[in-house]
């Protein structure tokens, strides 16, 4: 299945998927604006200056000895406690932080939520959910908000859909995959948390897991990571006994999505700047984000400092980059467009060599899925084990309903151990 590239034709049906994307951001956004604490009229001469870095949690599960975290191997977890969860009643919940790195190979004290179900047999599948993390705090962590949900982040907990694959008897792992310094969307990151997130169960003999497969699955920002997972497993953990990856929604070209956002207003520009944000925030030296930021861009990243979603789609609501950053054009970038380029699957010359599920709604208005369908061609034509589903969803996050089925019964038959097989469909 191809899409037509025929210039008029893809500007039209662009125009028709911005529109219906605006619409139907401007009616969430109104439908927020009533929940979200608002962060009131503030002067931009009081708001300018400061960092962008992210504060650390409070709390000693949060922290580690330098000198140990720096001495200990990848996975290797140091603090952890158990937890209740309104989401997983009945299972038996506990959080760890473990040694992982970040995209610098310096160490960081990386953090998950394990949950497994009653009489869990040992060595039995263990799935890594990667959540859509849409973040500028730590706050907005599985590791907080399961625990604690509040009006903010209760839509960032629909993860009921694991309750049925815990039954099964498999062990789900939630990573907090944007790391303590909440770098969203850096991919590459996320994956080494993830990756060293199964070492962790793997190795802690509390989970019964050091013979178990494991499995990755994610939607949007959790199929970056996802997508990341397949693509570094090889290089970064190739002892992890990955079966297979399932990721769907994925912006595989960070490049493409801020040429969509461009430099006009933007009714989901709110996202576009945290993830400026987060990958200044994992690249301090290459973009230098403090020292560009206009007095009404220091105002809206202290409106969105620590914050989820909702508050990044309502603050940042038709808002610019000529508003926000000097200079006013986001593709003179160049520190910040090579971050995006560096976290893009797309543009990596690296392909899975463990099998993927992978699927995109041709008509997501909001995720290209022309990029996306370059990407499976490409594993396809360099001979990567992928089963490649466009699928028909009208709106992006139904997206992630429509092939939600197809895609655990694909990673059940992974963990059941039969071959992937290859179905490109392009």
């Amino acid at each position: 299945m191809r899409m037509s590239r025929n210039t008029v034709g893809e500007r039209v049906v662009s125009a028709r998927r911005w529109a219906a994307l605006c619409a139907a951001l401007l009616v969430v956004i109104a439908s927020l604006s009533s929940t979200v604490p608002q962060a009131g009229a503030q002067s931009l001469v009081g708001d300018a200056g400061g960092s962008i870095m992210e504060d650390p949690q409070p709390g000693p599960f949060y922290h580690a000895d330098p000198e140990v975290l720096a001495g200990a191997a990848n996975g290797r977890v140091i603090n952890s406690r158990v937890v209740g969860m309104p989401a997983f009643a009945g299972y038996r919940v506990t959080e760890i932080a473990y040694r992982s790195t970040d995209t610098g190979d310096r160490p960081i004290l990386a953090t998950a939520t394990v949950v497994r179900p009653p009489g869990a047999r040992p060595d039995g599948p263990v799935l890594s959910y990667q959540h859509y993390l849409n973040a500028l705090g730590q706050s907005c962590a599985p590791t907080e908000t399961l625990v604690n949900p509040t009006l903010e982040t209760v839509q960032d907990n629909a993860m009921a859909f694991l309750r049925p694959q815990l039954d099964r008897g498999w062990t789900v792992i939630i990573p907090d995959h944007l790391g303590p310094k909440v770098a969203y969307p850096g991919g590459r990151l996320s994956a080494r948390i993830v990756l060293d997130g199964m070492r962790a169960v793997r190795d802690d003999p509390r989970f019964e897991s050091r013979g178990s497969r494991f499995a990755a699955l994610g939607y949007s920002g959790g199929g970056i990571a996802s997508a990341w997972v397949a693509t570094m497993h090889d290089d970064y953990a190739p002892d992890v006994d990955l079966v297979g990856v399932a990721q769907g929604g994925v912006p595989t070209d960070m490049t493409t999505m801020a040429r969509m956002i461009g430099n006009t207003p933007h009714p989901a520009f709110g996202l576009a700047f945290a993830a400026a944000v987060g990958m200044a925030r994992e690249y301090p030296e290459d973009i230098r984000l403090e020292e560009k930021l206009t007095p009404e861009g220091w105002s809206l990243f202290h409106q969105m400092r620590g914050r989820c979603t909702a508050t990044l789609l309502v603050a940042g609501a038709l808002r610019s980059v000529p508003m926000v950053l000097r200079g006013g054009d986001l593709m003179a970038e160049e520190g910040l467009m090579r971050a995006f380029a560096d976290n893009s699957v797309r543009l990596s010359p690296d392909v899975p060599r463990v099998p993927v599920f992978m699927w995109h709604s041709v008509t997501d208005p909001l995720v290209p899925f022309w990029d996306a369908e370059d990407t499976a061609e490409r594993y396809c034509r360099e001979g990567a084990p992928i089963t490649w589903e466009p699928g028909l969803a009208p709106e992006h996050l139904l997206g992630a309903v429509e092939k939600l089925p197809a895609a655990m019964n694909w990673l059940q038959q992974r963990f059941d151990g039969l071959p992937a097989g290859r179905a490109c469909y392009v």
